[in-house]
């Protein structure tokens, strides 16, 4: 995404006034969390994050389970640009969970590359172990942009501890699938 920030908010807006005239309560829950992270953007952290958990908490009640964890993992993000790893590390399982309960796991590889991220400082260890675990799934799922995302992030561990050889090696075979842009 290019993250144009003012034709999103003109695009959930005419979503949101559009689903509430229609009383489509699933996207009333997703045009929230969008607005939610369309202020964390805008550097207003503490209130998007209160609007995304309103979007997360009335798909909850509506039952639309199978698209928390991308606002879970929106939430992780935002904790994680925050330093707040317990609080992102606490929506990856939150999220992790969700998608075992709804069946649907098309973000776990994200999930696990965000639990990744976050760990990296605290635990090498375990960031490499949660990179490698998102590589799988996304490989499992065919899912090249989540593999290349958990491959990046790994390749950027590895280099960092020295491996830069092994960084590249990742990288490369990733890398050769992706002939545009």
């Amino acid at each position: 995404s290019r993250r144009d920030q003012d034709a999103m908010q003109t695009s959930v807006d005419a979503a949101l006034e559009l689903a509430t005239t229609h009383g489509f309560k699933i996207l009333i829950a997703t045009g929230a969390a969008q607005r939610g992270r369309l202020l964390v953007e805008r550097g207003d952290a503490r209130q998007g994050l209160a609007r995304m958990e309103q979007g997360v908490a009335a798909l909850r009640e509506i039952g639309a389970g199978f698209l928390i964890p991308i606002f879970l993992a929106a939430m992780a993000e935002v904790h994680e640009k925050m330093r707040r790893t317990a609080d992102g590390l606490a929506r990856v399982d939150e999220a992790i969970a969700a998608a075992d309960i709804s069946g649907q796991h098309y973000w776990t590889a994200e999930l696990h590359r965000l639990k990744g991220a976050l760990m990296r400082e605290a635990d090498q260890k375990n960031a490499e172990l949660s990179f490698r675990e998102a590589i799988a799934i996304a490989q499992t799922q065919g899912a090249k942009l989540f593999d290349l995302r958990a491959a990046t992030s790994l390749g950027r561990l590895l280099a960092a501890q020295g491996k830069a050889a092994e960084a590249h090696t990742l990288l490369s075979s990733v890398y050769t699938w992706f002939t545009e842009g």
